[in-house]
């Protein structure tokens, strides 16, 4: 049986190719809003990938998918994740974000699929990440409709598993950084990390802001796909269920210097510019790593990880 991946972006592109490497059938839905059409053709090329062009929003779409093999989990990728005011219309986000899941969740009961793996964010919680993190940790202030729609999709995973028995999984994924299949070049669609790395091998300032002294938890794309994998097999869980997911927490402010870092020993012209006052209040102390609701080792720490997508973006532009 195959599963289906819904978003085939920066960190579906890496789920993709880890699933198809560990001999699992992929189908998978894009439209290609923020993916680069030429990079996702790369991945078409291999052997049991069969991918679906279109909205997740429809529901003639993915009927298709769903009918192009036996299906047994889906990985719910699909959003305009991007909090940027000008990322897209509302309606795009709306339709996309909060219409689709639902869309999404009724298709799996007409075909009798019964598990499904959300990517969620730790942005549920505000953009600082509090002490402690947990089913019972409420939800924070939000900024934008992107980060918002979470709560409401989180919200309907909890009644689906509720009112009719699905495995819903919702996976709190941190910052995600790293190389992927599929790498993005839009700052309003790029982590915080790898759009810092590419301004400075573009010759300009790191832009920040005074906010960006909060911590959070941060992963790399390899752990993310790994943890998603993971939970899809893990048969302990059941019904709905919320994981926070993320190896290390530091702030954006300390990203962007240790990209200045690199950057200088590279020979790279290295600025960073902070915009906006810095908030009154001091930062929750941080919350302890974990992978899947597990405490774990560090895997793919962030300074080796910002060489690389530093690196990256170096050959890309020569």
């Amino acid at each position: 049986m195959a599963v289906l991946v819904t978003g085939v972006g920066y960190i579906g592109s890496r789920l993709v190719v880890d699933l198809l490497e560990h001999g699992q059938e992929v189908v998978a839905i894009d439209n290609h809003f923020s993916t680069d059409a030429i990079a996702l053709e790369r991945l078409k090329q291999r052997a049991g990938f069969h991918f679906v062009h279109g909205d997740v929003g429809d529901r003639q779409v993915i009927q298709k998918a769903l009918g192009l093999r036996p299906i047994e989990a889906v990985f719910s990728l699909a959003a305009q994740s991007s909090g940027h005011p000008q990322a897209a219309d509302p309606r795009y986000t709306e339709t996309t974000n909060l219409l689709a899941p639902r869309l999404l969740l009724d298709a799996m009961l007409a075909y009798g699929i019964e598990t499904i793996v959300f990517a969620s964010s730790l942005r549920v919680y505000g953009n600082a990440l509090p002490s402690t993190v947990n089913a019972e940790t409420p939800y924070g202030r939000f900024s934008d409709l992107s980060h918002l729609s979470k709560c409401y999709v989180e919200k309907l995973l909890e009644m689906y598993a509720t009112l009719h028995g699905l495995r819903c999984l919702s996976l709190r994924l941190g910052v995600v950084h790293g190389v992927a299949p599929i790498m993005k070049t839009d700052y309003r669609f790029m982590t915080a990390p790898n759009k810092f790395c590419l301004q400075l091998v573009r010759g300009e300032p790191i832009q920040i802001y005074a906010a960006g002294h909060a911590t959070t938890g941060y992963i790399h794309v390899a752990d993310a796909s790994a943890a998603m994998m993971a939970v899809a097999r893990q048969s302990d869980l059941t019904g709905y269920a919320i994981l926070d997911v993320f190896t290390e927490v530091t702030s954006a402010h300390a990203v962007a210097a240790q990209v200045a870092w690199i950057g200088r020993a590279r020979g790279l012209r290295a600025e960073v510019m902070v915009e906006g006052a810095f908030p009154a209040e001091e930062p929750s102390p941080p919350a302890r790593p974990a992978l899947a609701g597990q405490q774990l080792e560090e895997r793919n720490l962030m300074r080796h990880s910002l060489s690389e997508v530093m690196s990256y973006y170096q050959c890309a532009s020569s």
